[in-house]
């Protein structure tokens, strides 16, 4: 009778966890023989000599004895303590004999019988959300000191208000070979727990992307992403002297609000840690797992990623971490996000959801896949389709990303629901550029808008007083355009902070700020700091290729060398211009009274460019003219090279009256300059 209440409280324990992720399946736990191949599967196998039965923090010991499976001491465990979030089980045996087919006991009747017990004493620990443990003793050389052995189970867990998320912790552990060891073999048990490795897709793509720098993780901490997601965790453990990750983000869908309750924008469910402290960082991923794991199959991936920028707005790059067969339920928010997307994809078996390649084109973004590193999408596009993957998406009237070509089988397919969204807006920059007297020459928003194709491009921008409301134009023009935006780098100049003329050495003024073009707060956070750092000299004259050198120096991996500057100043140091080694293209403001031939001469040396508000005047038709000893005309006013091989005005009088530079290129050459980083 004893025996049958014991088996009728057990399943009705097991009714009432059914919304749990159940890890032990009541059919399991009633013929483990039968299964006996699935329990092995659930356990990690660990062999000690001697388990340690003293009692440690965060610990309670269970017995057992030996073969036997009732619990001596079940009152040590309290349930009801909602304090604690569980991260460990370990079942501990002894290794007698060394083989197991030659055990007495049937070992797979007594574990299913000893977990039966441990249910009944709290059902929520029949979990797959936390590490499970198969510990075996090998010390034991007969059965008489078998007997003496520790048996039975042994719960880890963490106590909630002792966590603090996002916080910066100390390292109270030193972070010495013992510890990176403990916490990878714990990341690891983790994801073996969860089914193991489905495939390798987080390690292979933040291999593949090691230049992925102060970068800022947002993952999907739902129930089927845990063994993908985690692999990120376990990266940055592995690599961590050189990991370029600094925070995390994890987000479970509204923690266990109901579906129905879920309101866009406010879901909830978001945690966030720093990534230098590796405990906390894993405590923070349990305390997730345990508030909740999903619900309805649509996830709140942006507001995830809007929650995310708030919490950590000093990032450069931003990588989510998604479930590539779930719906992106709050999509619409999109307009709000002012960073460029890297999104990696788990479970693309059967294509890639659109929503995804969506979201990573009206941002700039990119999609990385098992196999794959997709950039600058807007490129790729052929009449409106791209072809990724094996899979065709075509953009509809909408501007959004549909499969041409419907999988049956693809559980994303109704996912086009969620997708539309409102165009976004730049109300920080606009009003920036209101305040400091508003656009008066859009020479800037021009040149880009008609040079799409400039990408992986590094911007330097004046940002002299006369020069913030064109300069910032760049930065608007990104803002507006991001699916075909290629900046990926700025670096603004002042001229020297607040240094006196005479303290401007050629090579040595400074004043240079930069900073990746992916997190564009960040980039407009820039416009008051570098204002505030310095406003330019009184001598009309700029640092502008200094400012180049440095900035190409600080990023060596760009496509496109961009200069936006005052066509109306002088470049002090043009003499640089022997350490400029990329072309340089160059956006000139406040061009009314002709170029300035300091700039034309930049182009030339360099390879480079000039671009007006009008007029795109290419290095091929410089030297062109150059070649045939003609003068260059523009705008019907002529300019010549003198014998230095400087761009000057042939009209001596124009010399005189206008951009009048010249004193800045007389003199020997500079030699033996070095421009520190």
């Amino acid at each position: 009778m004893k025996n049958f209440l014991s088996i009728l409280i057990f399943i009705l324990i097991s009714i009432n966890v059914f919304s749990q992720d159940v890890k032990f399946r009541e059919e399991i736990l009633d013929d483990p023989q039968k299964y006996s191949d699935t329990l092995d599967k659930f356990f990690n196998i660990n062999e000690i000599k001697v388990f340690d039965t003293s009692h440690v923090q965060n610990q309670v010991i269970l017995k057992n004895g030996y073969v036997k499976s009732k619990i001596i001491n079940k009152d040590d465990w309290s349930p009801a303590k909602n304090n604690k979030i569980v991260t460990q089980i370990d079942i501990v045996f002894t290794k007698y004999p060394r083989k197991k087919d030659q055990w007495r006991t049937n070992y797979y009747q007594l574990l299913a019988s000893r977990l039966k017990e441990l249910f009944i004493i709290d059902a929520k620990l029949n979990s797959n959300l936390f590490e499970w443990n198969l510990v075996l003793q090998t010390d034991c050389r007969t059965e008489e000191e078998t007997k003496n052995f520790f048996h039975g189970i042994v719960i880890k867990y963490l106590e909630v208000d002792k966590i603090k998320p996002g916080e910066e912790i100390d390292e109270t552990p030193i972070q010495n070979p013992e510890y990176f060891q403990k916490n990878i073999l714990k990341v690891n048990n983790f994801i073996k727990s969860q089914g193991g490795y489905k495939d390798s897709v987080i390690l292979k793509i933040f291999d593949r992307n090691r230049n992925w720098e102060n970068a800022l993780i947002v993952m999907d901490w739902t129930g089927s992403m845990y063994p993908y997601a985690a692999q990120a965790v376990l990266w940055h453990a592995l690599n961590f002297n050189k990991s370029g990750i600094k925070y995390f983000t994890f987000f479970n869908d509204g923690d266990k609000i109901k579906n129905s309750k879920k309101v866009i924008g406010n879901t909830g469910g978001i945690y966030f840690s720093k990534a230098q402290n590796l405990e906390n960082l894993i405590n923070t991923f349990y305390l997730v797992s345990k508030n909740g794991n999903g619900g309805d199959a649509p996830e709140n991936d942006v507001e995830a990623l809007l929650k995310a920028v708030d919490h950590y707005p000093e990032f450069d790059e931003i990588i989510l971490i998604a479930d590539n067969n779930s719906c992106v339920r709050d999509y619409s928010l999109l307009k709000q996000l002012d960073a460029s997307v890297r999104i990696i994809l788990c479970g693309t078996y059967y294509g890639i959801n659109p929503q995804y390649i969506n979201l990573a084109y009206q941002t700039g973004g990119s999609i990385h896949t098992l196999k794959s590193d997709i950039r600058n999408l807007s490129t790729k596009l052929i009449n409106d389709t791209i072809k990724i993957g094996g899979l065709k998406y075509r953009l509809n009237e909408s501007d959004i990303f549909e499969n041409i070509t419907k999988l049956s089988y693809a559980e994303y397919n109704d996912c086009g629901k969620y997708s539309m969204y409102n165009k976004t807006t730049a109300t920080d920059i606009l009003n920036f550029i209101a305040k400091e007297g508003g656009i008066s020459d859009s020479s800037v928003f021009k040149v880009l808008d008609r040079h799409p194709l400039w990408q992986n491009s590094l911007v330097v921008l004046n940002w002299t007083s006369e020069m913030y409301t064109n300069s910032a134009q760049a930065v608007l023009w990104q803002k507006l355009n991001m699916k075909k935006s290629g900046i990926n780098y700025y670096a603004f100049f002042n001229d020297g902070d607040k240094r006196r003329k005479r303290e401007k050495k050629i090579g040595k003024t400074f004043g240079v700020y930069a900073t990746k073009a992916n997190n564009i707060r960040r980039v407009t956070k820039r416009f008051n700091y570098v204002k505030k750092r310095g406003k330019g000299g009184d001598d009309g004259a700029e640092n502008d290729v200094e400012a180049v050198i440095r900035a190409s120096m600080k990023y060596k991996d760009f496509d496109n060398l961009i200069l936006i500057t005052n066509n109306n100043s002088c470049v002090r140091d043009i003499k640089l211009l022997e350490y400029a080694n990329k072309p340089i293209k160059i956006i000139l403001s406040n061009t009314s009274e002709g170029i300035n031939p300091q700039y034309l001469t930049i182009a030339y040396k360099t390879g480079g460019s000039v671009h007006t508000i009008d007029h795109d005047i290419y290095n091929y038709v410089i030297k062109s003219t150059v070649k045939e000893n003609k003068p260059l005309l523009i705008n019907g006013i002529e300019y010549v090279l003198d014998s230095k091989g400087m761009f000057q005005y042939k009209d001596k009088e124009l010399s005189k009256s206008q951009h009048n530079c010249g004193k800045y290129e007389k003199g020997p050459a500079l030699k033996d300059i070095f421009i520190r980083n």
